[in-house]
């Protein structure tokens, strides 16, 4: 069967003019009759409200009718229903080399109102004809009367017009008779058709309806609720919107009447005087629709009755699936923990960078005084320890820098056996268990040398100094039943020990930062909370067992490594070095030497929105020999790329506003040639950003630091220029 045009299809084509206006009578769209009509593009009048697209002429306001026209659009948002202008003043601009002259022009507007599914108006739709022409022949028959006109010419002038009404309403008919969806006109109280569509006539089982009530030509349908409708909304001037109704209907003149599913809306046709003289069906059959969605409904029932099934298996196992979910929301909370633990080092990290910058600055001007030299020395050993306590908590919070590399566990285990007996005294045993052959892994050789030393020494405190410590090496596969996101290959480190165990309350907390419960030992509560931000870190995660007679075994999963080069899920920076604190004892290169000539300098665009550590920085830039522009905020520091080139854009990484991230993506697409560092308490991998070639300046850094990295910068850009 030939595919029918579409509405939108309809519309464009159209010979006749049809403009769409919203509720606020903005134009939304109009067809090429309409544009050719009125002379305009659609980019011209769009977005325009209708009576400012065309206003009024400002030096003849009463050619241009607009209060009638704002009346009839009121009507028919007010009424829900049709509205027609049957002749209407409205003048329009007509643009010419000279400017716009406007045209006294004579209308005939028909609105009709788009209803929604809840039978409230969404949109207008416009049908415009200039009758500038058929008004002209009115006066001039007015004219004739008064014997001014030849008649003869009048007839000509209303006959052309006449067949000129009939071409476009053919051309309606044929829209009419083409709509997908059924379409129907019923006139009077007694619903006489009076237009009918084919998509109404394959519903009702192609009758001959026309000139028929509804009575007549649908007589099975008498009892049903569709007689009943059309009289109420006749009745009382107001649309109805169906959904799913279901009406018995005879499609075939041999059988009895089939159910048919329809979708439709009756929508009054209103006369000026508020009178209704008919109704405008149209609708869709959903009746395949329909039974689709049965079919569907009981496919869900199924399923619903396997879900049940399903339930009463999983309810056999609530006790591992609390497990699960304790081990979640534990997961989440560390999560949330780890979050505000880097965010308060990122922000320690700058108090210690504006205090160690200072006190590196005033060691230089300190000169031959002892005693300030010892307090100053003491302030600055004060700095080391607060930058040591913000690494730690980084390391929690997964944003320290980390140089991975491969390691085979076994080798590392066995170099660090002697560290380990001297570690764990005498009175406790130590016991290698390697089972398999265990997979290389890819992490940092310090941090894990740490972990197993902390895990270590936890097991030994929990056996109050004697027992037995094993530390056992396998390789884990584990499939779709794993926790999480930890499917894949791993290699298990157990460290196993013979103490009385953990509570549950206990092993709930044991990773947070600063929980500890050895109170008597002035511990830092750290040592486990660094071990699960390393881990996690680098790709793997922690898991705590205790056993119902006591001992506990913390079980460190971490990833298969399958070639040199492959990171499987590690974090964080992992090509950056750790961030030295500030120095604390005098160096001979305390002294800071300006570059020999002006053109090894660098010009640096610095931002930062801290007053001090801005002020601070920048003048140690300056001291290096450097030309720094300082700026507080991203937008500044745009504006500043735009007016001047630089070499550098060196910006902390949060900003108010626009972040660091953010300001550096945006120069490194305007500036290809522009370096980028990025100055930050934490770890920023480049790749993770997507700028490859971001630089990381972890904070709390030192003069020495900064002029090793603005070297490597000068140096660089100096290889490309040659």
């Amino acid at each position: 069967m030939q595919q029918r045009p579409s509405f939108e299809s309809l519309f464009r084509l159209s010979p006749n003019a049809y403009v769409l206006l919203d509720r606020d009578l903005v134009i939304l769209d109009a067809n090429a009759a309409y544009l050719t009509l009125t002379g305009r593009k659609l980019t011209d009048i769009q977005g325009q409200r209708l009576h400012e697209a065309f206003a009024a002429d400002p030096l003849s306001p009463e050619m241009t009718r607009v209060q009638e026209l704002l009346d009839s659009f009121a009507r028919v948002l007010s009424r829900k229903a049709v509205d027609t202008l049957p002749v209407i003043r409205y003048s329009i601009a007509r643009q010419t080399p000279l400017g716009p002259v406007y045209e006294d022009r004579y209308w005939s507007a028909t609105h009709t109102p788009i209803l929604d599914e809840q039978g409230e108006v969404v949109a207008i739709l416009q049908h415009t004809s200039d009758i500038t022409e058929l008004q002209a022949m009115k006066d001039s028959l007015s004219q004739a009367a008064a014997g001014r006109q030849p008649l003869q010419q009048l007839e000509q002038g209303v006959m052309s017009r006449a067949r000129l009404l009939q071409s476009e309403g053919e051309q309606l008919r044929r829209l009419f008779a083409q709509a997908p969806g059924f379409v129907c006109f019923l006139r009077g109280p007694d619903h006489v058709y009076e237009l009918v569509n084919d998509a109404y006539r394959q519903v009702t089982g192609h009758r001959q309806l026309l000139g028929k009530t509804v009575r007549e030509g649908l007589p099975e349908i008498e009892g049903q609720a569709l007689i009943g409708l059309l009289d109420e909304v006749y009745r009382t001037g107001q649309p109805y919107v169906g959904k799913r109704v279901s009406l018995f209907l005879r499609r075939h003149p041999d059988k009895e009447p089939q159910e048919a599913i329809l979708d439709f809306v009756l929508q009054p046709i209103v006369e000026n005087d508020g009178g209704v003289i008919g109704i405008f069906v149209q609708g869709q059959d959903v009746t395949e629709q329909q039974r689709n969605e049965a079919e569907l409904q009981r496919y869900r029932d199924h399923l619903e009755e396997l879900v049940r099934e399903r339930t009463l298996a999983l309810q056999q196992s609530e006790a591992e699936r609390q497990v699960a979910e304790q081990a979640l929301q534990q997961a989440q909370r560390l999560e949330a923990v780890g979050k505000l633990t880097g965010g308060i080092a990122h922000d320690f990290n700058n108090m210690l960078q504006i205090i160690g910058g200072n006190l590196q600055l005033l060691r230089r001007g300190l000169g031959s005084d002892q005693t300030a030299a010892r307090r100053l020395d003491s302030a600055v050993s004060g700095v080391e320890k607060g930058a040591r306590l913000a690494s730690q908590l980084l390391a929690f919070a997964s944003r320290q820098p980390l140089l991975p590399r491969q390691v085979h566990l076994p080798e590392l285990l066995e170099q660090m056996h002697e560290l380990l007996n001297g570690a764990l005294g005498s009175a406790v045993q130590l016991e290698l268990e390697v089972l398999g052959e265990p997979w290389p892994v890819f992490a940092d050789v310090g941090n894990l040398q740490s972990v197993v030393l902390n895990l270590a020494s936890n097991a030994r405190d929990a056996m109050a100094g004697s027992g037995r410590v094993v530390l056992r090496l396998e390789n884990r596969q584990l499939g779709e039943d794993a926790p999480g996101n930890s499917r894949g290959d791993y290699v298990l480190l157990s460290v196993i020990d013979e103490g009385g165990g953990m509570s549950d309350d206990v092993r709930a907390r044991a990773f947070e930062p600063f929980f500890t419960t050895k109170q008597d030992s002035n511990a830092s509560g750290l040592g486990l909370s660094m071990v699960y931000g390393f881990v996690k870190q680098s790709g793997g995660f922690v898991t705590l067992e205790s056993g119902e007679r006591g001992g506990t075994a913390v079980h460190v999963h971490l990833p298969r490594c399958v070639d040199d080069g492959q990171r499987q899920g590690a974090g964080g920076d992992l090509s950056a070095g750790p961030a030295k604190a500030v120095a604390g004892d005098p160096q001979p290169d305390d002294v800071v030497e300006n570059p020999a000539a002006d053109d090894a300098s660098l010009k640096i665009l610095f931002v930062e929105d801290d007053p001090t550590l801005r002020m601070l920085t920048g003048e140690v830039m300056m001291e290096l020999g450097h030309q720094v522009v300082a700026s507080e905020t991203a937008e500044e520091a745009l504006e500043a790329l735009g007016q001047q080139p630089f070499d550098v854009l060196l910006t902390d990484v949060g900003l108010a506003g626009m972040s660091g991230i953010d300001l550096a993506r945006e120069a490194s697409a305007r500036h290809p040639r522009l370096s980028l560092v990025i100055a930050s308490g934490y770890a920023v991998n480049a790749s993770d950003v997507g700028l490859d070639r971001l630089r990381t300046m972890l904070k709390p850094y030192d003069i020495h630091q900064v002029r090793e990295l603005l070297d490597g910068i000068r140096a660089e850009r100096a290889a490309l220029r040659n």
